[in-house]
């Protein structure tokens, strides 16, 4: 699996042979087709990892309780958008592949990436439901909140794989996310938009 990971990241899913994965990781290929019936069983099996983690890292902000510090969750969160962006950027290629190659490459995997969004989505959402019990949200649709959020975060994350001189170091862009995603574009003291 990390020579697939390394060689699916240098040079993508199509350029790279079930020969270049075993030549990498030193086994035979009778080896590799006893654990995997072809390149798309590892290549599936490691951007679900991928997924797999990214979705942990969501789940790990936990639920509040009424007593619990309402600052918790923030912290927690800011963490989890810590270690989300060292995951972009420890697995950039294979983010770029997960995240825009895949689409319209394989079924399957179309239909992995989709139930990622949809399980993200009712993390995120179970998470601001939470931050909403203690009185730390107001009232909105959760959900829909939840998959504003993550087409910030997604698209903010990708674009900093790409060009990340357009933005400012990574804990700072993390804040003014959370600041977005949490408080909305409002100034202090202006009237309320709604």
């Amino acid at each position: 699996m990390a020579a697939a990971r390394t060689l699916f990241a240098e040079r993508g899913y199509h350029e790279t042979t079930v020969e270049d994965i075993t030549r990498a990781s030193g086994v035979a290929k009778g080896t590799f087709y006893l654990y995997f019936q072809e390149k798309r069983e590892i290549f599936l099996a490691i951007i679900r990892e991928l997924l797999d983690s990214i979705k942990a890292i969501g789940s790990a902000v936990a639920e509040l309780r009424p007593g619990d510090d309402p600052l918790a969750f923030l912290t927690r969160t800011e963490a989890a958008a810590l270690r989300l962006m060292d995951i972009f950027q420890d697995n950039r290629a294979l983010a770029r592949l997960a995240y825009r190659e895949s689409m319209g490459m394989d079924a399957g995997l179309e239909k992995m990436i989709r139930e990622f969004y949809r399980e993200t989505a009712e993390i995120e959402a179970n998470n601001i439901r939470s931050a909403q019990r203690v009185g730390l949200l107001r009232d909105c649709d959760p959900l829909l909140t939840a998959y504003a959020h993550i087409g910030m975060v997604e698209r903010v994350l990708l674009t900093m794989l790409e060009s990340p001189e357009l933005f400012p170091e990574p804990r700072d862009v993390i804040r003014q996310m959370m600041r977005l995603a949490y408080q909305g574009l409002r100034a202090d003291g202006a009237p309320s938009l709604f």
